[in-house]
């Protein structure tokens, strides 16, 4: 990121109240006022939710069954749809925007992260409470999909980054940098193993310093291993299913390691954020060509590729094994589903940037949608009969 949008991000710190991630903060109301979209949808597709909200609508996620659905927005709020698609505002005191979310179905959780007031927590969506964990300079954060192990990195305005690892019981430990900050990290689903993402350090906010490369660390703490590169990694993704790590770089290169750090294959010029489905047969890139591509997680061979036309960069969600793909073209407004075969939804939004999100079934999506001219936020859930 570059030194300026760096500074500004950091210069937006603020004061949190309250123990506990649940909160008592104002509510985003809601309205049921429609806008404008242009649409392309089978008959299979039916939007199952369009409501309006006072807040900006900032980031989404949808539960692998597609039951449950998060919204994210600019006031710190939360809101949660269940599977009958009934909505429930949860209001936080926290006055910083929801910057992250991470649905665990499996244990009924969420992480969430309020990344410009540097903090981030595990939220049982049962009891609809959890820990606040501090990480001076949050960058990114992962959550383990068998409990609520939850691993974070920093990348602070000056200085090396760190890495830490949390629970419901707080955090319990963290390993500072030597020669990086860090920019992505994601955790198996065990909570075995956590890869990072590490990038150049600021030093007196005007100059870079550092070694960039992937590290991975064991539950402990303790570092196994680093892949050093020549450009800071800017999105990193593990599974242990297929025993594979893969990378990407500022300069479009991706590649995928071994659990033991040995280069498994590599793509020059691919893209720079490759995601691993969850069942860890395929990697998903989406290029700065305007392009969607899925490699085998193994051998690096490309198994489809469907073009959109606009580059989504890292707004990409992945289906269970691959197969289907939601890619957002944040800034222009425009949300693709795409397969194999081709494009197989779109929407196009005239009112403002959108984000969205896919269900591990790749039968239910979500959609954010920021109204720029009004400040207001739409939110979106698809139910696809088909899939």
């Amino acid at each position: 990121m570059a030194d300026d949008s760096k500074h500004s991000r950091r210069a937006l710190l603020s004061l949190i109240a309250g123990s506990t991630v649940a909160g008592t903060a104002g509510a985003s109301a809601r309205t049921h006022r429609k806008t404008t979209a242009s649409t392309q949808q089978p008959t299979s597709v039916e939007q199952v939710v369009q409501d309006q909200y006072t807040a900006v609508s900032l980031v989404t996620d949808v539960s692998a069954s597609g039951d449950t659905v998060l919204f994210g927005f600019g006031n710190g709020d939360l809101v949660m749809y269940d599977a009958n698609r009934q909505s429930e505002l949860l209001p936080f005191t926290m006055s910083s925007g929801i910057s992250h979310i991470q649905i665990e179905g499996a244990t009924n959780t969420a992480a969430l992260a309020w990344m410009d007031a540097d903090i981030y927590g595990s939220l049982d969506l049962t009891t609809q409470d959890g820990p606040i964990i501090e990480h001076p300079g949050l960058w990114d954060i992962a959550m383990a999909t068998e409990d609520a192990t939850m691993a974070s990195v920093s990348s602070p305005i000056d200085g090396q980054g760190s890495v830490m690892l949390a629970t419901e019981d707080g955090q319990q430990w963290r390993d500072n940098f030597d020669e990086a900050a860090a920019s992505s990290v994601d955790i198996t689903a065990d909570g075995e193993a956590i890869a990072v993402g590490g990038t150049q350090y600021w030093t007196d906010g005007v100059e870079q310093a550092g070694t960039p490369g992937v590290m991975l660390y064991n539950s402990e703490g303790d570092q196994q291993w680093t892949y050093e590169t020549d450009l800071n990694v800017i999105s990193t993704q593990i599974n242990a299913e297929s025993e594979c790590v893969v990378a990407g770089t500022e300069d479009g290169q991706i590649f995928a390691l071994d659990l033991d750090g040995e280069l498994r294959w590599e793509d020059p010029l691919a893209g720079g954020w490759p995601y691993i489905s969850r069942d860890g047969s395929t990697v998903i890139n989406s290029t700065i060509e305007g392009v969607i591509q899925a490699y085998d997680s193994m051998t690096g061979d490309e198994q489809w590729s469907t073009e959109i036309g606009s580059v989504a960069g890292e707004d990409i969600s992945v289906n269970e094994d691959g197969t289907r793909v939601l890619a957002s073209v944040r800034t222009d407004g425009e949300i693709y589903v795409v397969e194999e075969s081709g494009v197989i939804w779109e929407n196009t939004y005239n009112v403002g940037p959108a984000v969205g999100a896919l269900s591990g079934t790749g039968g239910t999506w979500s959609v954010g949608i920021q109204e720029t001219e009004e400040q207001t936020g739409r939110v979106e859930i698809y139910e696809d009969s088909a899939a």
